[in-house]
């Protein structure tokens, strides 16, 4: 007769439910991976936000303005370009007050300096000052036409106001600047020069 104990199955080793090292290590090399794929796309995706978020300010500003051409005789604004440096001008935010209800509306969420230092992301196109806002080109000098003409392409493509810089990056044909028209559209800028 055999004993009891050398007839049973020997006990089978269980392994515990853990990653080893390596299996970890790879598991963050793939998310890394992604990560690093992702970020770009992230990236872009955040300029884009920024930029349509400087575009609706734009958008605000010009409902502004068409509500003060009509109390001023159909006239622009005479503004500096910029506070300081125009000092002897009003600025476009005090020109422009009393016609918004957002206190926000002239800072770029793109912009990291400029608002800083001069109450406005936005810089005024000094040529136009005090013209008619329905036929401008009766009021400019010859200098200033030649410029609203040649620089910009005539009167529906001569921004009003605009980015005071390139906040919204550069490249591919842009100028990295949105503007306000007189047509009440506001865009990105194209840059000067062949397109892309």
């Amino acid at each position: 007769m055999r004993s009891a104990s050398l007839s049973s199955p020997p006990p089978v080793r269980v392994r515990p439910a853990a990653f080893t090292l390596v299996e970890v290590l790879v598991v963050i090399a793939i998310i890394g991976v992604l990560a690093g794929l992702l970020m770009p796309g992230l990236g872009r995706a955040k300029g884009k936000a920024l930029s349509t978020a400087c575009l609706n300010n734009l958008h605000q500003i010009g409902l502004a303005m068409e509500i003060y051409v009509q109390d001023n005789d159909h006239r622009l604004p005479v503004c500096a370009q910029m506070p300081t440096l125009n000092p002897e001008l009003t600025p476009l935010t005090t020109a422009l007050n009393p016609f918004l209800h957002a206190s926000n509306v002239f800072k770029c969420p793109g912009d990291r300096a400029t608002f800083a230092r001069e109450g406005t992301s936005y810089e005024w196109n000094i040529f136009l000052n005090g013209a008619s806002y329905d036929r401008p080109e009766e009021d400019l000098s010859p200098v200033t036409r030649a410029v609203v003409d040649t620089i910009f392409g005539g009167r529906m493509n001569t921004p009003l106001t605009g980015d005071a810089a390139a906040f919204h990056g550069a490249g591919g044909g842009w100028s990295g600047k949105n503007a306000l028209f007189f047509d009440g559209r506001v865009e990105r800028v194209r840059n000067p020069g062949p397109a892309e």
